[in-house]
C-alpha cells in the first residue's frame, strides 16, 4: 500500500511543478491594436441556441476591431434562433441557411464547412456558439497570431460557473489542460498530439487552413476543435495557445443534467475509443482523487502527503484561473465521481451501444472519431 501511495504522491509532485510551469510560460492574451488589420471572418455554427446566440453575436459586431464579418451556420434551429438573428440590423452579418449534413458528416463539422465556403477572410475564426467575447479581444489576437507568425492561435477561455454541481464538475477541463498537459511545452513544439484547439476561438490563416484540408478533413471528428490544431501539425504548420481569460468567457453547460450529457458524446472519443484507456482511466480516476482521502483518514503519512498535494495543485490552478477556492478544496471526490459516471456511461453509450447524440441528431458512433488521428 506504502509503494501505490508513493507513486501517487510522485504523480501529484509531478503534476504541481506541471501546472507551475504552465502558468508561469503559456502566454497570456493582452490588449493590443495589431500593425496590419487583414479581414477577419468569424464563423459560428449554431443549432437552437436561442439562450446565448442573441448575445454572442452582438458581442462579436461590438469588436473594436476594424475588419470584421460574423457568419453564422443556422444549422436547422428549431428554436428561436432564426428570430434572434434576424433581429440583428447589421451589414457584417451574414447568416447562412445551413443543409442537413451529407451521410458521412456530423453536424458541427458540416456547419463549420459551410461557413468557410462563405467566409472571405484572411484570417478564420471559428467560435462556438455560446461563447462571450470582450470588444479588444479579436484585436489582441490578430496582434498576437501576427507577432507570433502561427498558423492558428488557440484562445483558451475563462469558465462560467453557476451552482454548485457546475462548479464541482467543469473545472475537470481546465484541470486536464494545466495539470495533465506540458502546455509550456506546446507552445515550443510541433508534435502533433500537443496541438491544442478549442471551441471558444480557433484563429487561423486562411491559407494554413485550406493547405490542412478545412473541415473536409475532420467530417467525422467528435472533438473538432482540438482536432483542426492537430490537423493543422500535420500538414507542419505552428500552431499556440494564449489565455484569454481576460477577453473570452463562456458556460458551457447549465447545471449537472447538461454537464453529462454533453460529456458524453466525447469523453471516449477522447480515448481514441479504446476499451484498454477506458479501463485505465476508470482505475486512475479514484486512484488519484478519492484514494488520497481514504488513505490519509486512515492515519497513512504517505497518503496524507499525496492529498495536501493534490490540493495544493488544486488550490494553485483555481486561484490562478478566479474559480472557487471552496471547489478547490472540496469538490475534488464530487467531481471524480461525476467523471467516472460520465467515463462509464460514454463507455456505453457511444461505445457498446455505438449511439453518439449531438443536438438533436443521432449517429453510428462506430463511424466518428476524434478528429485528426
Amino acid at each position: 500500500m506504502n509503494a501505490l501511495a508513493t507513486v501517487v504522491l510522485i504523480l501529484w509532485l509531478l503534476a504541481l511543478g506541471r501546472t507551475i510551469l504552465n502558468l508561469l510560460f503559456v502566454p497570456r492574451l493582452r490588449a493590443a491594436s495589431p500593425a496590419r488589420t487583414p479581414l477577419v471572418s468569424v464563423i459560428v455554427p449554431a443549432r437552437d441556441e436561442e439562450r446565448a446566440i442573441g448575445r454572442s453575436v452582438r458581442a462579436l459586431l461590438a469588436q473594436t476591431y476594424p475588419a470584421l464579418e460574423v457568419i453564422v451556420v443556422n444549422d436547422r434551429s428549431v428554436d428561436d434562433t432564426s428570430a434572434i438573428l434576424a433581429a440583428i440590423d447589421d451589414p457584417r452579418l451574414v447568416v447562412v441557411k445551413g443543409e442537413d449534413p451529407p451521410t458521412s458528416w456530423l453536424g458541427k463539422p458540416w456547419a463549420l464547412h459551410q461557413g468557410s465556403l462563405r467566409a472571405r477572410g484572411e484570417l478564420l475564426l471559428f467560435v462556438d456558439a455560446d461563447v462571450l467575447y470582450e470588444e479588444g479581444a479579436v484585436s489582441a489576437a490578430v496582434a498576437q497570431i501576427e507577432s507570433r507568425g502561427a498558423a492558428l492561435l488557440a484562445l483558451f477561455p475563462r469558465f462560467v460557473m453557476r451552482g454548485a454541481w457546475e462548479h464541482i464538475a467543469m473545472p475537470n477541463l481546465p484541470l486536464t489542460a494545466f495539470v495533465v498537459l506540458p502546455l509550456w511545452l506546446a507552445n515550443r513544439t510541433r508534435i502533433r498530439t500537443l496541438a491544442i484547439g478549442g471551441g471558444p476561438g480557433n484563429l487561423i490563416r486562411r491559407a494554413d487552413y485550406d493547405a490542412a484540408g478545412g473541415h473536409e478533413a475532420l467530417r467525422d471528428a467528435v472533438v473538432d476543435d482540438i482536432a483542426l490544431a492537430r490537423l493543422v501539425r500535420r500538414a507542419g504548420r505552428r500552431t499556440e495557445i494564449v489565455r484569454a481569460d481576460d477577453f473570452v468567457s463562456v458556460r458551457m453547460y447549465h447545471g449537472l443534467r447538461e454537464i453529462v450529457g454533453g460529456f458524453t458524446k466525447n469523453f471516449f472519443a477522447t480515448l481514441s475509443r479504446n476499451y484498454v484507456a477506458a479501463a485505465l482511466s476508470a482505475v486512475l480516476l479514484p486512484l488519484m482523487w478519492i484514494a488520497p482521502y481514504a488513505g490519509a483518514f486512515a492515519g497513512n503519512r504517505i497518503w496524507l502527503a499525496a492529498l495536501i498535494a493534490m490540493t495544493l495543485v488544486r488550490v494553485v490552478l483555481f486561484a490562478a484561473l478566479g474559480y472557487s477556492i471552496a471547489s478547490a478544496l472540496f469538490g475534488a471526490i464530487p467531481m471524480a465521481l461525476v467523471w467516472l459516471w460520465i467515463l462509464v456511461r460514454s463507455t456505453w453509450k457511444t461505445g457498446i451501444r455505438r449511439q453518439l447524440d449531438w443536438r438533436g441528431r443521432t449517429y453510428d458512433a462506430s463511424r466518428t472519431r476524434f478528429g485528426a488521428d
